[in-house]
């Protein structure tokens, strides 16, 4: 019994000798395990290229950048380049990724990924440049150039991509119709980098009228901002805008857009009332201003529609996109186109209507007929004599018309004689009235001599001197008489 038990027993620690044994293998298994595991994860960790080439471990320097990479901006559709300076490269490799995916573009000179559009040169041999070209808008982004050493060295250079203005359609007004008085708000919106200005300006060239505070019109050039706004709009504000987006990259972009302002039609004439000479022909005009455009005809009297043709003709001058002229010609004018004529304008907001009258200007000719009378005188030799036979004519009369004269002869505050002289004078120069043989008389109508027309103008103080010496002579008698006397007397 005692010799089992020592069996057992002995048998029992050889066991538990081979079951140590057989879990210390295990624990190594185990801890071999996980170094493998761990050396695994550690190269998976380090960079793929830092496999690549010789370690730091044989070298006795590794390689480093010389100088940061620097940030390109350039426009859509031209080359962007990324330059990356390297010193001490040696064995080592340079690639090219993008940052924000890890896709290697480049490894040392050979072009990694299939885009046509990049490549790498390496013109000296610390410089290393990766080429985009053409550039598009996805290209914009960071870019990092890498060295395959055992710790990653890398530098990060960004491309910003410009990309010129475009004005999209969606918040970009169409063609727009509104009724006068309305307000009116036109939008332009436009995209690109930077970001565009927005630039409002007319088709035609002219001023675009705005109202301010007070409700006024003013004019400006242009107008800056996405959104034009036009209250209470006018006729006048009709017409095509543009809308211009520019952001220093070209080229600049525009859109039309086209306003149309409704209004009921309205008529002006400028004469009314026209007289026409018989036989002549007139012209009769109307302006027109309506908008959509209107439907126009004349009017004879009111009621009787004028056609073209015959001696009528109709036609019509646009003068802008809203107004017009309408126009009659009338040939051979005679008394039966006298009367009253309208110009009627009509459209879906409205009708209107302007009048005119013609009137018969008669022309009368005057024949003026001259009749020469001569008359013979016959002379006998007897003592009686028979005198011709003598007409009396009338003096001559002139008729002068005085017609007001030039300022320089009249002054309203003082009237004298020399002033009426010089009117009257001024008259007659204005008549272009000279004298002529029938106004200075006939032969049979002398001029009297000065002497006879001296002594004619003494007859009224004729009297006057005779009475004067008659008071003279009778003094002087009775002085010379009162001498006598006083002397007869002694």
């Amino acid at each position: 019994m005692g010799h089992k038990s020592e069996l057992f027993c002995s048998r029992g620690k050889m066991l538990l000798t081979l079951y140590t044994a057989v879990l210390f293998w295990r624990i190594d298994c185990v801890v071999e395990s996980t170094k493998v595991v761990k050396s695994s994860i550690r190269h998976q960790t380090t960079s793929p290229l830092s496999r690549v080439g010789p370690t730091a471990s044989i070298r006795d320097a590794e390689p480093d950048f010389i100088g940061p990479i620097e940030n390109v901006t350039v426009a859509l559709g031209k080359a962007a380049v990324l330059t990356c300076s390297v010193s001490d490269l040696g064995d080592y490799k340079v690639a090219w990724i993008r940052a924000d995916d890890q896709t290697i573009l480049t490894l040392h000179t050979r072009l990694v990924t299939h885009s046509p559009r990049y490549a790498v040169t390496n013109d000296s041999p610390m410089s290393w440049q990766l080429h985009i070209r053409p550039l598009k808008v996805e290209d914009r982004g960071c870019y990092m150039c890498q060295i395959n050493t055992s710790t990653m060295k890398k530098q990060i250079g960004c491309v910003d991509v410009l990309v010129p203005p475009n004005i999209v359609d969606e918040g970009t007004s169409g063609d727009l119709v509104a009724r006068e008085g309305h307000d009116v708000s036109l939008s332009c919106k436009a995209e690109g980098r930077p970001l565009p200005r927005i630039l409002w300006r007319r088709e035609d060239g002219t001023n675009i009228q705005l109202r301010n505070e007070d409700g006024e019109l003013r004019k400006v050039d242009m107008y800056m901002g996405p959104t034009l706004n036009l209250t209470n709009v006018e006729r006048r504000q009709m017409g095509a805008y543009l809308c211009i987006a520019s952001n220093d990259v070209p080229p600049s972009v525009s859109k039309r857009i086209m306003l149309s302002v409704n209004f009921a039609p309205s008529i002006m004439v400028t004469t009314k009332v026209i007289g026409v000479p018989t036989g002549s022909q007139t012209r009769l005009e109307c302006f027109v201003e309506a908008y959509p455009q209107a439907i126009n005809y004349w009017l004879k009297s009111g009621e009787e529609m004028i056609l073209s043709g015959g001696k009528h003709e109709i036609s019509e001058e646009r003068i802008n996109a809203y107004k017009l002229r309408t126009i009659l010609l009338v040939s051979d004018f005679t008394v039966e186109d006298t009367g009253t004529y309208s110009c009627v304008s009509t459209n879906t907001m409205g009708k209107a209507e302007g009048t005119l009258r013609l009137y018969e200007i008669k022309i009368t000719t005057t024949t003026t007929t001259t009749t020469t009378t001569t008359s013979t005188t016959t002379t006998t030799t007897t003592t009686s004599t028979t005198p011709s036979p003598t007409t009396t004519e009338p003096p001559p009369r002139f008729v002068v018309p005085l017609q007001p004269a030039e300022q320089k002869f009249y002054t309203p505050d003082v009237t004298t004689y020399d002033t009426m002289q010089n009117v009257i004078e001024q008259s007659v120069l204005d008549n272009n009235w000279l004298p002529t043989a029938e106004s200075t008389g006939s032969t049979g109508h002398q001029a009297l001599p000065f002497p006879t027309l001296a002594a004619i103008s003494m007859l009224p103080y004729l009297k006057n001197i005779i009475n004067y010496s008659c008071l003279a002579f009778q003094r002087v008698f009775r002085t010379n008489f009162t001498k006598l006397y006083d002397f007869g007397a002694r």
